[in-house]
């Protein structure tokens, strides 16, 4: 997929040492939400190991977006779980945000999965704030209990509240594919 200024690619083994640092300071935006999020500081410093990354790269199941054919300036990041593509994660530096470069991710996700048979692309985020719920609904995600899911969904919930996240201010999220 391209769009002008920039361009969303599968990702290549030289692509995944640059991912933790693009989480890294993707993260950091949250700090500046006016509302506590409860987002441990541990989190803001622990970002998914290159190793992580490399078996979603192996799999088929990361993206990056890259500026003037080789900056790189964000991802996504997908797993299965139950049936169910899984956003886990979409990361676009700060300095490239607006330029709808989460959106291309979001969209190349939501085509694979629609291409890969999955009948839906489910997601954990923060309820209010603008970037992460109000964006994914504006894009055709609906909030759903997680039970109504799978069993897995709910174990994410409860791997959240464990890291210490308060899970009063998340919630899952479905986008229905054509596949």
């Amino acid at each position: 997929m391209n769009t002008p200024g920039f361009e969303i690619r599968r990702a290549v083994p030289e692509d995944l040492a640059l991912l933790p640092g693009i989480e890294r300071l993707a993260g950091y935006l949250f700090k500046t939400y006016p509302l506590d999020l409860g987002i441990p500081e541990e989190m803001y410093q622990t970002p998914n190991s290159v190793e992580t990354f490399a078996a979603a790269q192996k799999a088929g199941r990361l993206w990056v977006a890259t500026v003037s054919g080789e900056e790189l300036v964000g991802f996504a990041l997908a797993m299965e779980i139950e049936g169910y593509a899984h956003l886990e994660e979409i990361d676009v530096l700060p300095s490239y945000g607006g330029k709808g470069i989460g959106s291309a991710l979001l969209a190349r996700v939501c085509s694979w999965a629609t291409d890969t048979g999955h009948p839906a692309v489910t997601l954990r985020t923060f309820r209010d704030v603008p970037w992460n719920g109000p964006f994914y609904q504006s894009r055709g995600f609906r909030i759903v209990d997680s039970a109504a899911l799978s069993a897995a969904h709910v174990e994410l919930e409860v791997s959240e509240r464990q890291r210490g996240l308060r899970t009063d201010t998340r919630v899952t999220m479905v986008y229905e594919t054509a596949g």
